[in-house]
């Protein structure tokens, strides 16, 4: 991956982090994994790594994932289930071109969109009716 390169010793320890942890995971979680001596060194990777598209916080959540690398302008939604914390990252979602189409119209640019999704998955949906 071609961002890779540009990762110093930090941003990579982080993102190793995100990589095996698979869920959202907090700042002072990934401290505790990584070893750093302060949060900041935290921060300024997640920062640089949200920056790049590998990684990206979800707000309602206080936690960071791991993501796929995306276009900047492309809009992303997350579909996180409250039941066992599985999260889609969707992109290629009709609605959410639509949503891009309707603020490139309005003259709106975007610098930074998290749209959060929060429900049960099909998996929770299908135990529940079965109980």
């Amino acid at each position: 991956m071609d961002s890779m390169i540009r990762l110093t010793s930090n941003q990579r320890k982080v993102l190793e982090v995100l990589e095996q942890t698979g869920k959202p995971i907090g700042a002072y979680a990934i401290l505790e994994k990584t070893g750093f001596r302060g949060a900041v060194q935290v921060y300024r990777a997640l920062e640089k790594l949200i920056d790049l598209g590998l990684a990206q916080k979800l707000e309602s959540l206080h936690a960071y994932i791991r993501v796929s690398p995306k276009d900047e302008t492309e809009l992303t939604a997350f579909a996180i289930c409250d039941h066992c914390g599985h999260i889609h990252q969707l992109t290629e979602a009709r609605e959410i071109r639509q949503l891009h189409e309707c603020l490139a119209q309005m003259d709106f640019a975007v610098c930074r969109s998290v749209i959060e999704i929060h429900g049960a998955c099909s998996t929770c949906v299908s135990s529940k009716r079965n109980k």
